[in-house]
């Protein structure tokens, strides 16, 4: 399955961060991560923890700013032909690669555009297997590279000169822009990565960026990130591995600041923060597999339609549902739930879908089938709820599997359910990211109008609008393998003496690259 790996075009605005504690010539930002750095190739990033590494160490031809919209960063300018498929940058004079610590003189040498050619060689290169093929699929020639058909030199993407790249497309991509601000679109100088010998990126000995920051030291506890001092500017980013027996609560470590800022399922009145809503909580349902139930449309069907009708108390700081998208998820500069609607089928008589789904499967009721959720009394309490709908209903009755929390995830991700009350987050701040995790992903489902039309909006970025987007949707939601019935808001905590801060929450990432002290 691709999943399309979109930058995110969620944002918050100017935020303010401080840190306590620093030296009087850092200006410190302290980012716990689950997960030490692993690999600052670009070509290669993934994880959040080695995307906000690398946004620090490179620049690109594009960076986003604060808003979530494109900006010049290597690019001094650029022009776009009049049927979108033609892209020429002029780069910046006076960009400069910069080696570990700045020690090397002998690759402290110019940016060129051959390096951001080179770059996009090494996306499409299927010895490389970089994840962000998918996401550039418009560059002309791109798809025959990919499957070594064609020799990285026929790609669309070219050095004119020392300072002139251009990209030739195959079909416009009206995202191409905010695409350029991905990691697997910041340049790689061909002679280093060659003197690498299959370690670029691999060892502080073996990574140089030409961003705003410069690696400063890579330990098991941490990446460490410095560029010179500048007036109030960030200069030092801290990218720390969090102690898994850390007692203290996200906002305890925001104030005592041994971090500068936190994610957090709860507010805290005293702090600066930004809520977000990127979780949708709901029904997943095993659709696969010899003598399952489930596998039953019109059971799945009967199912959602009555949990998603049921009366809830939801937890605090959640809302109900209104499809598989959350809100934070925008299109075109505005939430995309918020400018579409309701996916959510319109069942009039769940009653009536079940009694087909039992007839079609020679039965009269479900037995034996259990509900697995995280411990906690407010999944109790929700769960019980809907069991009792569908006891009044239908006459069946669902057992409760509750595990902690590390025994619950795990047997969520290993598919160790009938139904399962979990969350999906996307990955990124695609519209088709959480709809792709429907095309063999999740709960075994699969259907063939989902998958052509997930291919035909992948393969046509041009295509992708709110309402094709809306309609493949409800299309997944109409033959139920989620039942989607809340949104549940987070929370970036924050130290508030610091402005500038770009935030994600897909991932998450933070870019500190424009904040400064007040």
């Amino acid at each position: 399955m691709r999943l399309t790996r979109h930058i995110c075009l969620f944002c918050i605005g100017v935020l303010a961060l401080v840190l306590t504690g620093c030296s009087a010539d850092l200006n410190t930002f302290t980012w716990r991560v689950e997960a030490v750095p692993a690999n600052l190739d670009p070509q290669l990033a993934v994880n959040s923890e080695d995307v906000t590494a690398v946004t620090h160490l490179f620049r690109g031809l594009m960076r986003l700013d604060q808003a979530g919209d494109p900006q010049p960063d290597a690019a001094e300018s650029w022009t776009v032909s009049a049927d979108g498929k033609e892209y020429t940058f002029t780069l910046k004079e006076g960009l400069e690669w910069v080696w570990y610590r700045q020690r090397n003189q002998e690759f402290l040498r110019e940016v060129t555009a051959e390096d951001y050619v080179y770059a996009f060689q090494r996306v499409f290169d299927p010895g490389t297997g970089s994840p962000y093929a998918d996401d550039f699929s418009c560059i002309a020639g791109g798809q025959a590279v990919l499957e070594g058909r064609a020799s990285p030199d026929t790609l669309g993407v070219q050095a004119v000169d020392a300072r002139t790249v251009r990209f030739t497309l195959e079909t416009a991509d009206p995202d191409f822009l905010t695409k350029l601000c991905l990691p697997g679109a910041m340049p790689c100088n061909r002679e280093f990565f060659a003197s690498t010998e299959g370690s670029y990126g691999l060892a502080s000995s073996n990574a140089m960026g030409n961003g705003p920051f410069y690696l400063y030291n890579w330990t098991s506890d941490g990446l460490f990130l410095r560029r010179d001092a500048d007036g109030s500017a960030i200069n030092n980013l801290r990218l720390v591995l969090q102690d898994p027996e850390d007692t203290a609560t996200p906002a305890d470590r925001v104030r005592d600041g041994s971090s500068s800022a936190e994610l957090s399922d709860t507010p805290a009145e005293d702090l600066a923060q930004i809520a977000y809503t990127s979780r949708t909580w709901g029904l997943l349902f095993q659709c696969g597999g010899a003598n399952n139930p489930l596998a039953n449309t019109a059971v799945r069907q009967a199912l959602a339609a009555a949990a998603v009708q049921t009366e809830l108390a939801l937890p605090e700081g959640c809302q109900r549902a209104e499809g598989l998208i959350p809100p934070s998820v925008n299109y075109a500069g505005a939430s995309y739930r918020e400018t579409v609607g309701s996916a959510l089928p319109a069942v009039s008589d769940p009653a009536a879908l079940y009694q087909q789904g039992m007839l079609e499967l020679g039965q009269t009721t479900l037995r034996n089938i259990s509900i697995l959720a995280p411990e906690g009394s407010e999944y109790t309490q929700l769960i019980g709820t809907i069991n009792a709908r569908w006891q009044q209903l239908f006459g069946c009755y669902c057992t409760v599997r509750q595990l902690p929390q590390e025994e619950y995830l795990a047997a969520v991700a290993g598919g160790d359910y009938q139904i399962a009350l979990a969350a999906l987050e996307p990955a990124s701040a695609s519209l088709l990211d959480l709809p792709a995790r429907f095309d063999g992903e999740l709960t075994g489902f699969y259907s063939d109008g989902v998958h052509a039309a997930l291919a035909a909006l992948e393969s046509e970025p041009e295509r992708i609008s709110a309402q094709t987007v809306l309609t493949l949707e409800k299309a997944i939601l109409n033959e139920a393998p989620f039942a989607p019935l809340y949104c549940q808001a987070q929370y970036l905590l924050l130290d508030p003496t610091v402005e500038g801060l770009a935030f994600s929450p897909f991932g998450p990432t933070v870019d500190v690259s424009g904040a400064t002290r007040s």
